[in-house]
């Protein structure tokens, strides 16, 4: 098994389960050429990291988990608030990025193929085709109105309100329901 500090990770001498709070003045976030956030903190500059709210989610600017691209973590910063402006509008932008949930506005078909089920929907950014092995794992109801779909690359969309859709939409999900 790889060694965690020696990978960047963790602070020298950290436990693996130990939550090591980043000083949020001493961390700077900024973006490469191609769009990669990258830290610089405690005199160590860390590349292309990941991003993740951590509970409770009813603060999402509060406890925001930084990792290395393999998904270790780095540390948590504790209130975005504590960064500069700049890194502050950086790590705002990556988590809209994140947590984007796309809303399915419109169903045209769903079939099924050997390889699972084709969905051809229209989100508010246009249209999408999905890939979902199957509906039991990858169709979720939430409430008596909503649906979370999940498709192969775990690229998550929502029916907002199954009763707001176009009667097109309706006679394509009583196929499946």
């Amino acid at each position: 098994m790889p060694n965690p500090y020696e990978s960047g990770g963790f602070p020298e001498g950290g436990d693996p389960f130990d939550i090591f709070q980043l000083e949020a003045d001493q961390c700077r976030f900024r973006r490469t050429e191609g769009g990669l956030l990258l830290l610089s903190c405690d005199g160590r500059e860390h590349q292309e990291i990941l991003v993740f709210r951590t509970f409770p989610f009813s603060e999402p600017d509060r406890y925001i988990s930084i990792r290395t691209k393999e998904g270790e973590e780095i540390g948590i910063i504790s209130d975005l608030r504590q960064l500069d402006d700049a890194s502050r509008r950086e790590l705002e932008k990556e988590l809209y990025l994140r947590y984007l949930l796309p809303r399915v506005e419109a169903i045209r078909s769903i079939r099924q193929k050997t390889s699972g089920w084709q969905w051809d929907i229209v989100t508010q950014f246009g249209p999408e085709r999905l890939q979902l092995p199957n509906l039991h794992e990858h169709v979720f109801r939430q409430g008596e109105d909503r649906l979370l779909l999940v498709d192969t690359g775990e690229r998550r969309l929502e029916v907002a309100s199954i009763r707001k859709l176009d009667p097109a939409s309706l006679k394509q999900l009583q196929k499946i329901f």
